[in-house]
């Protein structure tokens, strides 16, 4: 049995991750936050609001807090979806519009200089079995919920 707390040492880290990617973000006007949600939108969309806050591994609320800015500067809209797809009432499509692809897009140099840095400083063989570790933890921890 473990006496250390692997919320903390993941949260630590996930904290000295994010300053460098909003460091890169930051001549975007975007947050990492801000980035993957359209990033997730513009791989996948239209998403529904349920099935995106899934992916993320956010509550449906915070997802909501996290959306109004890029809603409010007309990169995100919501959008009606196919019969079928929606879960609930609360259910609603996000995609993103094309100012939001071009954000996403003109914002994908900045969000790879970040990636490069961190591959640099933690090395590839280290940061791709982090990855994997992360990924399969996350899944075993999901599949109980």
């Amino acid at each position: 049995m473990s006496s250390q707390c692997s919320c903390f040492h993941l949260r630590r880290l996930a904290r000295r991750m994010t300053v460098i990617y909003d460091h890169h973000l930051l001549a975007d006007g975007l947050t990492i936050t801000q980035y993957s949600l359209l990033s997730r939108l513009g791989k996948y969309g239209p998403l529904a609001n349920i099935a995106l806050a899934s992916d993320m591994g956010m509550e449906r609320s915070t997802l909501s807090r996290s959306l109004k800015p890029l809603m409010q500067e007309g990169w995100v809209v919501t959008v009606d979806m196919p019969a079928g797809t929606l879960i609930d009432k609360r259910s609603f499509g996000l995609n993103l519009t094309p100012a939001g692809r071009a954000k996403w897009q003109s914002a994908l140099p900045n969000w790879q200089r970040a990636q490069d840095e961190i591959d640099a400083i933690v090395g590839h063989d280290t940061q791709e079995t982090l990855m994997k570790n992360v990924d399969d933890a996350y899944q075993k921890l999901n599949a109980d919920h």
